[in-house]
């Protein structure tokens, strides 16, 4: 265990080192560097200390239980909690369509190409002859592309966020249909394939991807409403999250359906639910243990992999490497923009041909195809060939295509995220706020029912039912009554107020000039600032429903009014004694007179007074308006 954390500690200072040098990390990503010390590592271990020659190895060794039970649960957790998201939502569809036809289409075509080669003896000798379903069973391994290499290239590439999701979220749902796959031939390696087995295999595949599905967000309802009765014990809310977001990926794993997809559930709903009930600490405990766990996971699985190239017999066919790289990465393209072109028939943006082919060339292979090449048994004579094939197209793919893929996208001009990271400007922002129920409404009056009207749809039922149940009613009504309180009791100041002291000042005050682009950053910025757009968003953004946010929006707003106020009745003193002469402070400070302050704090009661009756004008005004006005949720 010694040697293994030292490891670690040394994999940390090399992530360290790696980002303090500008030159290497430009053109080199973190995940080869990190496969290359697992190698130095391998090597010293192997040749130099000789661990691998003892009984009682102490060195832990890489295996596919590893991997997915323990290794890849908090990579896949850190990736739900980012899915949701706009853009992940809008590319849904699409996703689908590579990640579970796409895949299909590759498996098949590269299995089946891949037997023709071996057949005719291209590919040189084998120990036996490779079959059919042999051959499928290496395609359902070698075709999933890997979530974890997918993000920790993409993740430094920092592309616009439609792309990345494009193909960071077929890598992650492709695993349910592959390893499904991969299942299904195992299982009729030894018996002959009929309707039957067809049909089978099919069923399995959709209880897989949506019983796991199911589970996750099982699971993830059950925590969002534990959450809602921990006010009191908040420092229990992360491990409701951590254990019940494990247990649903045991739970879908012991009945053999999709852990990985039953952790998107789960992911989705408390993203959505829970971290709107959890506090402040809770949620930031939450977002980096999960965070440095990913980031231990990932360190750990690309170091294990230059490890196991030492450490693993082998069973290098020069010949079948070379065609499975060529093959795999000939039907990738096609696949992509084949299935591009269909899906671009649908979409309001299409794919553009520079990003179908980032979405292409980024397909990379990683720790999934290799983990589940070592869960074949060891008495099959084609597991040493498939365990080396795989790994050399892992290095193939995270070293070349990896290193290489910024200069693609740098070639092809491709749109970064840091280019979206600007001031909105006022059209889209104008847009994003009105599309959705706007065309929501045009499906409603031509009677078609698309993607927008569902979006309605299950916006109501969410408000209506679910939100009652999966979150706090304090979360849910308290600060909501209480914005309403000061706005309402606030209305009328703001509203005549300003003008009051605008046309008192207007003769002093100099119009500041300003350009229209600053108009624009203004106006933008003002609607997010204001009360209005933190109430209208505070469940859309991340943690904006936070206690302690709203109520200091609340104090600000409410001590606004209260100087508005305080100025309007110190003008209306000075008014009511001609003589009387009062100023009120500057921003340098100035104070009353104290012969001043003594003539106004006789008029204290009489401002109390007017003050008292104002504010019972406004709440009989605030009354008989809500008495005339219908209840908006009566008719949903």
């Amino acid at each position: 265990m010694f040697l293994f954390t030292l490891m670690i500690i040394c994999a940390v200072i090399i992530k360290i080192c790696f980002h303090h040098a500008k030159i290497l990390s430009k053109f080199i990503p973190e995940s080869c560097v990190l496969i290359l010390l697992g190698i130095l590592l391998a090597v010293f271990n192997h040749y130099i200390l000789e661990i691998d020659s003892l009984e009682d190895n102490p060195y832990p060794k890489f295996t596919a239980d590893l991997f997915f039970n323990v290794l890849l649960p908090p990579i896949i957790l850190d990736s739900a909690f980012a899915l949701y998201d706009r853009d992940f939502l809008s590319n849904l569809s699409s996703i689908i369509t590579f990640a579970v036809v796409g895949t299909l289409f590759n498996v098949f075509t590269v299995g089946f190409t891949l037997y023709g080669l071996s057949s005719s003896g291209i590919l040189g000798e084998f120990e036996k002859e490779l079959t059919v379903v042999q051959s499928l069973i290496f395609s359902s391994l070698i075709s999933a592309v890997d979530p974890v290499a997918v993000l920790a290239i993409f993740e430094e590439i920092q592309v616009n966020m439609s792309l990345y999701f494009l193909v960071f979220g077929e890598s992650l749902l492709n695993d349910g249909v592959t390893v499904v796959l991969y299942n299904t031939m195992i299982a009729i390696v030894d018996i002959e394939v009929g309707v039957k087995e067809v049909f089978m295999a099919i069923l399995s595949f959709l209880f897989v991807v949506f019983g796991g599905f199911f589970i996750g967000v099982l699971n993830g309802a059950a925590a969002s409403f534990l959450t809602t009765k921990t006010q009191h014990v908040r420092v229990v809310e992360p491990l409701l999250i951590f254990g019940l977001g494990y247990m649903g990926f045991i739970m879908a794993e012991l009945v053999h359906w999709s852990g990985i997809i039953s952790i998107i559930g789960f992911g989705l709903m408390i993203k959505r639910y829970a971290f709107t009930n959890i506090s402040q600490k809770s949620y930031t405990t939450v977002k980096y243990t999960t965070k440095t766990l990913a980031a231990l996971s990932d360190c750990i699985i690309f170091l294990f992999l230059g490890i196991v190239l030492i450490t693993e017999k082998h069973n290098f066919r020069p010949g079948f490497i070379i065609a499975t790289i060529i093959v795999c990465t000939i039907y990738r393209f096609i696949g992509t923009f084949f299935f591009s072109w269909l899906v671009n028939k649908r979409r309001s943006h299409e794919i553009k041909f520079e990003e179908q082919f980032i979405m292409a060339y980024g397909g990379l292979r990683g720790a999934v195809g290799f983990s589940l090449a070592c869960v074949l048994t060891k008495d099959q004579w084609y597991r040493e060939l498939f365990l080396s094939t795989a790994l050399a197209m892992v290095f193939f793919t995270v070293f070349l295509q990896g290193s290489t893929i910024k200069l693609f996208v740098k070639l092809f001009k491709i749109k970064l995220q840091s280019h979206d990271s600007g001031p909105k400007k006022i059209t889209p922002h104008i847009q994003t706020k009105l599309i959705d129920d706007i065309m929501a409404g045009v499906e409603s009056v031509v009677g078609k029912h698309g993607s927008y009207t569902f979006h309605e749809v299950f916006n109501q039922i969410d408000n209506k039912y679910v939100r009652r149940f999966l979150i706090s009613k304090d979360k849910r009504e308290g600060l909501e009554r209480e914005y309403e309180k000061v706005m309402l009791d606030n209305h009328f100041t703001h509203l005549y107020g300003a003008n009051v002291l605008a046309e008192h000042e207007k003769e002093t005050l100099e119009k500041p000039e300003f350009s229209t682009d600053q108009h624009l950053k203004s106006f933008t910025k003002g609607i997010n600032a204001s009360s209005w757009g933190m109430y209208k968003n505070k469940f859309n953004r991340e943690m904006t429903a936070d206690e302690a946010t709203l109520r200091k929006h609340l104090f600000e707003r409410n001590s606004r009014a209260k100087e508005i106020e305080s100025r309007i009745f110190l003008k209306e003193a000075r008014e009511g004694i001609p003589n009387l002469e009062l100023k009120i402070p500057d921003n340098n400070g100035k104070r009353l007179s104290t012969s001043s302050l003594s003539k106004a704090s006789k008029l204290s009661s009489q401002i109390k007074d007017k003050y008292d009756v104002i504010q019972i004008y406004k709440r009989n005004l605030i009354e008989r308006s809500q008495r005339s006005t219908p209840n908006p949720t009566s008719d949903i």
